[in-house]
């Protein structure tokens, strides 16, 4: 039995008023999982987390939440269940307890436990994503199109992070009306759309463009599901950005030898790891998003080459793996990957559970090998952009780069032939073609 932790310690009369007649209401069924059972079960997750090695403090941590819901619960004479433990964790005497990252990883443990009740099993690289805050802060007249809508793009097959965006865009629109005082969508005009516009701030006008498109997409579903009359309505919005050509970014020379010497000394897991990682990208163009997800079946040790399926594109690549990508994995999978790992994937992370990663940590890798980078928008992407780069000024024929990369034509590498100035000096335009003369001048 745990020792009795009085700054631990919540009553169901600490609550607010509503939470504690959502507790009484619901009472009789809390009693299937007595709090004792909830405590036995509790230990055994942890005593799984403690098998996989994850870090100590992490461990006492999560001990933590699990000994404060059972006092709740015990002192309360109450049993557990999912929808009382996020009535507990979401009050004000719980967030007196758990607050900053310790509330992040008590939400954490409440959906690890919850799964782990109901399955038996602990998945965990499990990413619990918080939800969208906001939607039902919304009138009934305004939240039901926008998700009837938001249903209607997630059926097309859309990412994830598209519809999301969707969402977060179409909110602004909602609390613009709702400060406006509309009451219905049928009371849009022009004007109030064209205040929408102007009050609507972004940081960039590529945001602020993008924001205005998914509005104005909703706007024309609104019209063909008869909820407004207007046919231009979408029109009031106009475009604030339009495509433009950037000068293509890459390594240079000192940030070349930077990652040179980075990975000749590289000697913990996470040097080691970063080293692989960042060779992939420079050394063989490959994505953030197929790096992460090479499996150890994937390279071919004996033929010196590297099989996947690209994710963007669904395409094969069958890529000749470089002497000195080679050296890094090598080096990597010898001294830098965990031996407690199962995992069917290369990277993995340094701590527990030691699974695969999300590609952000590629973006991570370059800040740690160039910390001193400061250029936008070139992030780990900038690899595969040097490594295009530098194959044609080596003279490698464009369709050949294409075909490395992964893409179906040689269109997208034209920006990187600005970049070549010995090329782009073999092949002037005379003067007298363009009939521009050269004589005189200051």
């Amino acid at each position: 039995m745990y020792l009795i932790e009085l700054d631990c310690i919540t009553k169901v009369e600490w609550l607010s008023n509503e939470d504690q007649k959502r507790i009484i209401a619901f009472k009789s069924i809390y009693n299937d999982f007595p709090a004792d059972e909830f405590l036995e079960a509790g230990r055994e997750l942890v005593r799984e987390f403690i098998k996989k090695g994850y870090h100590r403090k992490y461990v006492e941590d999560f001990e933590r939440v699990i000994r404060a819901l059972y006092l709740f619960l015990d002192l309360n004479g109450l049993g557990y269940d999912s929808d009382l433990a996020n009535i507990w964790l979401n009050s004000d005497a719980a967030k007196s307890i758990f607050h900053g990252k310790s509330l992040i990883v008590a939400k954490r443990v409440l959906n690890v436990f919850k799964d782990y009740s109901e399955t038996g099993e602990v998945d965990f690289c499990k990413v619990y994503r918080r939800g969208i805050s906001g939607l039902n802060e919304l009138p009934d007249w305004c939240i039901t199109p926008l998700l009837v809508f938001v249903s209607q793009r997630s059926k097309e097959k859309l990412d994830e992070k598209t519809v999301k965006n969707d969402i977060y865009s179409l909110l602004r629109f909602c609390r613009f009306m709702l400060r406006k005082g509309l009451k219905s969508y049928e009371e849009l005009t022009g004007e109030v759309i064209h205040e929408f516009n102007i009050d609507d701030k972004h940081l960039s006008p590529e945001g602020k463009n993008a924001c205005n498109l998914r509005v104005k997409r909703f706007l024309k579903f609104l019209y063909r599901k008869g909820i407004i009359s207007s046919p231009g309505l979408h029109h009031a919005l106009g475009t604030a950005a339009v495509s433009v050509e950037t000068i293509v970014k890459i390594l240079d020379e000192d940030e070349i030898e930077s990652v040179r010497v980075f990975v000749e000394s590289a000697s913990t897991p996470l040097e080691l790891r970063d080293s692989a990682i960042f060779l992939l990208g420079s050394d063989m163009g490959m994505r953030g998003s197929d790096i992460v997800t090479l499996k150890l079946s994937d390279i071919d040790w004996k033929n010196r080459c590297i099989r996947f399926n690209q994710n963007k594109t669904s395409r094969d690549a069958w890529l000749a793996m470089p002497t000195s990508v080679g050296n890094a994995i090598y080096r990597y999978l010898r001294y830098g990957r965990s031996r407690s790992s199962n995992s069917e994937y290369i990277f993995v992370s340094v701590h527990a559970p030691y699974e695969r990663m999300s590609r952000c940590i590629c973006y991570a890798t370059i800040n740690r090998i160039l910390p001193e980078r400061d250029v936008d928008g070139s992030g780990f992407h900038v690899t595969r952009k040097s490594f295009s780069s530098n194959r044609l000024k080596n003279g490698v024929k464009p369709i050949l780069i294409a075909d490395a990369i992964g893409h179906s034509g040689t269109e997208s590498l034209t920006p990187y032939l600005s970049l070549d100035k010995d090329k782009m000096a073999e092949c002037p335009l005379s003067l007298s073609v363009l009939h521009i003369s050269f004589k005189g001048g200051f």
